[in-house]
């Protein structure tokens, strides 16, 4: 089988769409949870501030949905990905079968 510039697309969709999703954690807190602020992603009542700067956010919710639908984004560009490669497949296919 040719590896050619769809494929090579198809695996790379594939491969960042898996490593977003599995990493989704880590990609909301910290680093939407610093690029956003807490009182964003969690809704500013649902923060308490402790008087060292620390703060506790308490709406497990709302961190589950962000996390969810950053895991969703990542399955969605992963599916991107297989799509790519079926089409690449088939039309691989097409070229071989008429020549």
């Amino acid at each position: 089988m040719k590896f050619g510039r769809k494929n090579a697309l198809g695996w790379a969709l594939v491969a960042i769409g898996v490593l977003i999703a599995a990493l989704s954690p880590q990609i909301v807190f910290p680093g939407l949870e610093r690029l956003l602020g807490i009182e964003t992603i969690v809704g500013k009542e649902n923060v308490s501030y402790f008087p060292d700067g620390n703060y506790v956010f308490t709406n497990p919710g709302a961190m589950v949905r962000w996390i969810m639908t950053v895991a969703a984004s990542g399955l969605a560009i992963a599916f991107a990905g297989v799509c790519v490669l079926f089409k690449a497949r088939r039309s691989f296919r097409a070229i071989h079968i008429t020549s």
